[in-house]
Protein backbone atom coordinates (compact mmCIF):
# COMPACT_ATOMS: atom_id res chain seq x y z
CA UNK A 1 0.00 0.00 0.00
CA UNK A 2 1.29 3.51 -0.83
CA UNK A 3 1.75 6.22 1.38
CA UNK A 4 -0.91 8.92 1.37
CA UNK A 5 0.24 12.31 0.95
CA UNK A 6 -0.97 15.10 2.99
CA UNK A 7 -3.14 17.82 1.85
CA UNK A 8 -0.82 21.36 1.07
CA UNK A 9 2.82 21.49 0.07
CA UNK A 10 4.42 18.66 -1.84
CA UNK A 11 7.17 16.91 0.49
CA UNK A 12 11.11 17.78 0.05
CA UNK A 13 11.84 14.53 -1.41
CA UNK A 14 8.66 15.18 -4.19
CA UNK A 15 10.25 18.77 -4.98
CA UNK A 16 13.30 17.19 -5.44
CA UNK A 17 12.15 14.86 -8.13
CA UNK A 18 13.22 14.64 -11.28
CA UNK A 19 13.56 12.65 -14.44
CA UNK A 20 17.63 12.07 -13.30
CA UNK A 21 16.88 11.66 -10.34
CA UNK A 22 14.72 8.98 -11.14
CA UNK A 23 17.11 7.63 -13.70
CA UNK A 24 20.41 7.68 -11.63
CA UNK A 25 18.27 5.37 -8.35
CA UNK A 26 17.11 3.34 -11.55
CA UNK A 27 20.50 2.47 -13.30
CA UNK A 28 22.05 0.54 -10.15
CA UNK A 29 19.59 -1.77 -9.78
CA UNK A 30 18.80 -2.59 -13.19
CA UNK A 31 22.96 -2.92 -13.83
CA UNK A 32 22.39 -5.61 -10.54
CA UNK A 33 19.16 -7.26 -10.56
CA UNK A 34 18.17 -6.45 -13.87
CA UNK A 35 15.14 -4.87 -15.81
CA UNK A 36 12.42 -6.95 -14.37
CA UNK A 37 13.09 -6.03 -10.52
CA UNK A 38 12.80 -2.36 -11.59
CA UNK A 39 9.20 -1.51 -10.60
CA UNK A 40 7.89 2.52 -9.72
CA UNK A 41 6.73 1.32 -6.96
CA UNK A 42 10.56 -0.05 -5.47
CA UNK A 43 11.33 3.39 -7.02
CA UNK A 44 9.07 5.40 -5.32
CA UNK A 45 9.94 3.40 -2.16
CA UNK A 46 13.97 4.10 -2.55
CA UNK A 47 12.97 8.11 -3.06
CA UNK A 48 10.37 8.30 -0.47
CA UNK A 49 7.70 9.74 -3.27
CA UNK A 50 4.43 7.89 -4.40
CA UNK A 51 4.62 5.77 -7.54
CA UNK A 52 2.55 8.17 -9.55
CA UNK A 53 5.28 10.89 -8.46
CA UNK A 54 7.88 8.56 -10.29
CA UNK A 55 5.38 7.44 -13.45
CA UNK A 56 4.79 11.66 -14.29
CA UNK A 57 8.83 12.23 -14.08
CA UNK A 58 9.56 8.90 -15.86
CA UNK A 59 6.60 8.06 -18.33
CA UNK A 60 6.02 4.41 -19.10
CA UNK A 61 8.53 1.19 -18.40
CA UNK A 62 9.43 1.17 -21.54
CA UNK A 63 10.41 5.35 -21.29
CA UNK A 64 12.24 4.65 -18.55
CA UNK A 65 13.90 1.63 -20.32
CA UNK A 66 15.06 3.62 -23.04
CA UNK A 67 16.24 6.78 -20.74
CA UNK A 68 18.28 4.07 -19.06
CA UNK A 69 20.06 2.91 -22.12
CA UNK A 70 20.95 6.45 -22.98
CA UNK A 71 22.24 7.10 -19.89
CA UNK A 72 24.46 4.01 -19.67
CA UNK A 73 26.16 4.35 -22.91
CA UNK A 74 26.11 7.82 -23.23
CA UNK A 75 29.75 8.82 -24.91
CA UNK A 76 30.56 5.01 -25.31
CA UNK A 77 32.71 5.96 -27.67
CA UNK A 78 34.57 8.96 -25.90
CA UNK A 79 37.74 7.16 -25.04
CA UNK A 80 38.53 5.86 -29.06
CA UNK A 81 41.67 6.99 -30.47
CA UNK A 82 42.59 7.28 -33.98
CA UNK A 83 45.12 4.68 -35.01
CA UNK A 84 44.92 2.44 -37.98
CA UNK A 85 41.79 0.69 -38.97
CA UNK A 86 42.70 -2.51 -36.95
CA UNK A 87 44.00 -1.00 -34.06
CA UNK A 88 40.69 1.91 -33.57
CA UNK A 89 38.15 -1.18 -34.83
CA UNK A 90 39.68 -3.01 -31.88
CA UNK A 91 39.73 0.10 -29.30
CA UNK A 92 36.22 0.35 -30.01
CA UNK A 93 35.15 -3.12 -29.15
CA UNK A 94 37.50 -2.98 -26.27
CA UNK A 95 35.45 0.46 -24.87
CA UNK A 96 31.91 -0.67 -25.91
CA UNK A 97 32.37 -4.80 -24.56
CA UNK A 98 33.27 -2.87 -21.18
CA UNK A 99 30.31 -0.99 -21.19
CA UNK A 100 28.32 -3.38 -22.67
CA UNK A 101 29.35 -5.56 -19.85
CA UNK A 102 28.88 -3.26 -16.93
CA UNK A 103 25.54 -2.81 -18.43
CA UNK A 104 24.71 -6.58 -19.49
CA UNK A 105 21.11 -6.54 -18.07
CA UNK A 106 20.51 -3.44 -20.51
CA UNK A 107 21.80 -5.22 -23.27
CA UNK A 108 19.20 -8.01 -22.34
CA UNK A 109 16.41 -5.72 -22.39
CA UNK A 110 17.54 -3.83 -25.78
CA UNK A 111 18.08 -7.84 -27.48
CA UNK A 112 14.10 -8.34 -26.11
CA UNK A 113 13.28 -4.91 -27.76
CA UNK A 114 15.74 -3.23 -30.61
CA UNK A 115 13.34 -0.04 -30.46
CA UNK A 116 15.28 0.72 -26.86
CA UNK A 117 18.47 0.95 -28.91
CA UNK A 118 20.32 4.78 -28.36
CA UNK A 119 21.98 6.68 -30.64
CA UNK A 120 25.13 6.37 -28.81
CA UNK A 121 24.68 2.49 -29.76
CA UNK A 122 24.20 2.95 -33.28
CA UNK A 123 27.20 5.35 -33.86
CA UNK A 124 29.38 1.99 -32.10
CA UNK A 125 28.22 0.34 -35.72
CA UNK A 126 28.82 3.59 -37.67
CA UNK A 127 32.34 3.90 -36.45
CA UNK A 128 33.22 0.33 -36.66
CA UNK A 129 31.99 0.48 -40.15
CA UNK A 130 34.34 3.25 -41.28
CA UNK A 131 37.33 1.03 -39.88
CA UNK A 132 36.35 -2.23 -40.52
CA UNK A 133 35.97 -0.94 -44.72
CA UNK A 134 39.51 0.07 -44.62
CA UNK A 135 40.46 -3.45 -44.05
CA UNK A 136 42.03 -5.53 -47.17
CA UNK A 137 39.63 -8.31 -46.70
CA UNK A 138 36.26 -5.50 -45.53
CA UNK A 139 32.97 -7.59 -46.98
CA UNK A 140 32.18 -3.69 -48.18
CA UNK A 141 28.75 -3.93 -46.54
CA UNK A 142 27.38 -4.34 -43.01
CA UNK A 143 28.77 -8.59 -42.16
CA UNK A 144 31.77 -7.90 -40.51
CA UNK A 145 30.35 -5.25 -38.43
CA UNK A 146 27.37 -7.47 -37.26
CA UNK A 147 30.21 -10.58 -36.63
CA UNK A 148 32.13 -8.21 -34.29
CA UNK A 149 28.97 -6.94 -32.62
CA UNK A 150 27.18 -10.46 -32.32
CA UNK A 151 30.46 -11.87 -30.79
CA UNK A 152 30.81 -8.63 -28.23
CA UNK A 153 26.95 -9.48 -26.99
CA UNK A 154 27.91 -13.47 -27.42
CA UNK A 155 30.49 -12.92 -24.87
CA UNK A 156 28.89 -10.04 -22.78
CA UNK A 157 25.73 -12.99 -22.35
CA UNK A 158 28.18 -15.86 -21.51
CA UNK A 159 30.71 -13.41 -18.78
CA UNK A 160 27.71 -12.03 -17.16
CA UNK A 161 26.00 -15.32 -16.53
CA UNK A 162 27.54 -15.99 -13.07
CA UNK A 163 29.69 -14.37 -10.51
CA UNK A 164 32.20 -16.95 -10.87
CA UNK A 165 32.37 -17.09 -15.08
CA UNK A 166 36.60 -16.92 -15.42
CA UNK A 167 35.91 -14.96 -18.89
CA UNK A 168 38.65 -11.74 -19.25
CA UNK A 169 38.58 -9.36 -21.15
CA UNK A 170 41.67 -10.91 -22.89
CA UNK A 171 40.08 -13.50 -23.61
CA UNK A 172 37.17 -11.43 -25.40
CA UNK A 173 40.02 -9.41 -27.40
CA UNK A 174 41.73 -12.61 -28.03
CA UNK A 175 38.62 -13.61 -30.44
CA UNK A 176 38.75 -9.57 -31.67
CA UNK A 177 41.98 -10.08 -32.89
CA UNK A 178 41.64 -13.36 -34.46
CA UNK A 179 38.81 -11.73 -36.89
CA UNK A 180 40.21 -8.47 -37.26
CA UNK A 181 43.67 -10.42 -38.44
CA UNK A 182 41.45 -11.90 -41.04
CA UNK A 183 40.14 -8.90 -42.32
CA UNK A 184 42.86 -7.28 -42.25
CA UNK A 185 45.33 -9.20 -44.78
CA UNK A 186 48.48 -7.10 -44.80
CA UNK A 187 47.00 -4.58 -42.99
CA UNK A 188 47.44 -6.55 -39.41
CA UNK A 189 51.15 -6.05 -39.45
CA UNK A 190 50.92 -2.38 -39.16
Amino acid sequence: MTKASPPGRPSKAAQRLSKQVILQAALPIAQSKGVDALSFRILADQLDVTPMAVTYHAGSKKQLLSDLVELAFAGVLDGVNGGNPVKRARCIMATYYGCALKNANLLRAILDDVTLMSADLMNVAEELKVSTDQLENSDGGDVLVHVLIDYAHGFVLSASSGENNPLTINDFLRGIDWILAQAAGDLAAT
